[in-house]
C-alpha cells in the first residue's frame, strides 16, 4: 500500500512537472490589428441567437462574419459557432469556420473561437459583443 500510494504521488509530481513545462510555450500573438465590426443583423431564439457583422480584417480584407450561440441552461454562458469570408483586394476570398463558447457578463458577451481558414491559417479569436451599445470587436490570435 506504501508503494502504490508513493507510485501515485510520482505520477502526480511527474504530470504537474510536464503541464507546467507546456504551458510556459502556450502564448498567442495577434495576426493583426483589433477589427471593430458593424452589426448587420442579430436573430435570437428560444435557446440562443444568431449575430451576423461586417468589417476590416487586415490580411482578410472586407470581412462577414456569423456567430451563432446556443445557450446552456440559465443563459450565463454556452457554445458558439463561428463563419467567416473575407473578401481580398486581390479579388480572391478567405473563408474559415470554427467553434468555441461564449460567457456572459451583465450586458456583454465573450467568444472565444478556435478558427480554421481556407489559407492553411489558424487563429483563436476573440469576440466582444456589448449588447448595450452594439459595439462588436473581433481580435485574431496566431496558433499557426
Amino acid at each position: 500500500m506504501k508503494y502504490l500510494a508513493f507510485a501515485i504521488l510520482a505520477v502526480c509530481v511527474a504530470g504537474s512537472a510536464i503541464a507546467d513545462d507546456h504551458s510556459a510555450n502556450l502564448s498567442f500573438e495577434p495576426r493583426q490589428e483589433s477589427a471593430p465590426m458593424a452589426l448587420t443583423s442579430i436573430h435570437l431564439s428560444q435557446g440562443g441567437g444568431v449575430i451576423t457583422a461586417t468589417g476590416e480584417m487586415g490580411k482578410y480584407g472586407r470581412v462577414y462574419t456569423t456567430y451563432t450561440l446556443t445557450a446552456d441552461p440559465g443563459g450565463m454562458q454556452g457554445t458558439v459557432l463561428g463563419e467567416g469570408r473575407g473578401a481580398m483586394e486581390d479579388g480572391t476570398f478567405a473563408s474559415g469556420s470554427g467553434s468555441g463558447a461564449y460567457y456572459r457578463e451583465g450586458t456583454k458577451f465573450t467568444m472565444h473561437i478556435f478558427f480554421k481558414i481556407s489559407d492553411g491559417t489558424q487563429n483563436l479569436d476573440k469576440i466582444v459583443f456589448d449588447a448595450a451599445t452594439g459595439e462588436l470587436t473581433h481580435d485574431a490570435y496566431i496558433v499557426k
